[in-house]
């Protein structure tokens, strides 16, 4: 039988060789540190009507750049439908015209660590060199599989309460579909209220996932149609109504009745 001799000298040696080597390691590894400085993400949206072709943004009274160059937000437009990182705690955001001294719409709100939240300057810029803005949250958790969440904000000034009638013709894996046509009924324009409740308005309805076609009513008469509306699973979107319908006189370039789809959680 063969017998296995160790040298316990040696390998106590050995032992402590190794402790040692380990604590050396230990000590060289950089532990991980909690980021002290959280922060919330703003977004800003452009559907102002009459304030030019472009207006510049404000976020705590300075302003916005990106690239070097100065941001020109444009009529029914996006901050490159990316979010920026703020200090949580009371935010302003103002949007002016081009050659603009003073904010034409502005808002100044508490944004709490992590939170989502979306500026939208709306309505017609009056004689006074003034519109409105619109605040709302943006909940960030995807829905379910095969399903996204939407909601339909009304910002087109002329075009009265309309009826939304959404239909699915493609599912999200491409194949065609079929069932009842989701409505939403006799919805206002949001600035006929003085003080929109931005509470509902932020919130979201779950629907199918897949290709959509969107009619916007007038009672029964079609006032805006969308043939193609790609809507992913997972996603959170707003669909917009902006611009002017045709009832009124002497529409700007760029700002006839149109709609908007807004990706939130990309």
């Amino acid at each position: 039988m063969k017998i296995l001799n160790i040298n316990k000298s040696g390998l106590y040696l050995s032992l402590i060789a190794a402790t040692i080597f380990a604590t050396s390691c230990e000590k060289e590894l950089a532990k991980p540190v909690a980021d002290s400085t959280p922060v919330a993400y703003v977004a800003v949206h452009n559907f102002a009507l009459l304030a030019g072709t472009t207006s510049s943004v404000f976020v705590n009274n300075t302003q916005l750049a990106l690239g070097g160059a100065n941001v020109a937000l444009s009529v029914g437009g996006s901050l490159l439908s990316n979010y920026i990182g703020v200090n949580p705690g009371e935010v302003n955001v103002g949007v002016r015209t081009a050659t603009g001294t003073t904010n034409y719409a502005n808002r100044t709100v508490t944004v709490a660590p992590f939170t989502n939240t979306s500026f939208f300057a709306f309505d017609t810029l009056t004689t006074a060199g003034t519109a409105r803005m619109l605040v709302l949250n943006n909940n960030m958790t995807a829905p379910n599989a095969g399903t996204a969440n939407i909601r339909f904000l009304h910002l087109a000034p002329n075009a009265g309460a309309v009826n939304v009638v959404l239909t699915r013709s493609l599912n999200e894996f491409g194949i065609a579909a079929t069932g009842t046509p989701i409505t939403l009924s006799n919805v206002p324009y949001i600035g006929a209220s003085a003080t929109p409740n931005e509470t509902e308005l932020s919130r979201f309805v779950t629907i199918p996932a897949g290709t959509y076609s969107v009619s916007v009513l007038s009672g029964t008469t079609s006032v805006l149609s969308v043939p193609t509306l790609n809507i992913r699973q997972g996603k959170n979107y707003s669909i917009v109504a902006r611009g002017f319908a045709p009832s009124r006189a002497g529409i700007p370039t760029g700002q006839t009745l149109g709609a908007t789809l807004l990706l939130h959680n990309p």
